[in-house]
């Protein structure tokens, strides 16, 4: 997600009032703005709907991220033959 690093692409919503104050209000309560708040929302659901194969951590506040391993999501079983 670009919030952090100048945006060069624009997009623009028509909400309804009550559904923009309360997307204002969990903005102010996660303390970014209302931008930050509906990009992380919006590509995290984008990312539910297209996937990427599970391959990326969900960004916090500061906006990092990272590769996660191969397997990191295996269940417990798979691994009993290690044991």
């Amino acid at each position: 997600m670009g919030c952090d690093v100048a945006a060069d692409a624009r997009l623009e919503l028509r909400l309804d009032p009550e559904d923009k104050r309360l997307i204002e209000e969990a903005a102010a309560t996660q303390h970014v703005s209302v931008s930050r708040f509906v990009v992380e929302a919006l590509v995290r659901r984008a990312r539910e709907v297209v996937g990427d194969g599970g391959r990326r951590a969900p960004r916090p506040v500061g906006g990092w991220s990272f590769p996660l391993p191969e397997g990191w999501d295996d269940d417990l079983d798979d691994f009993a033959e290690l044991r």
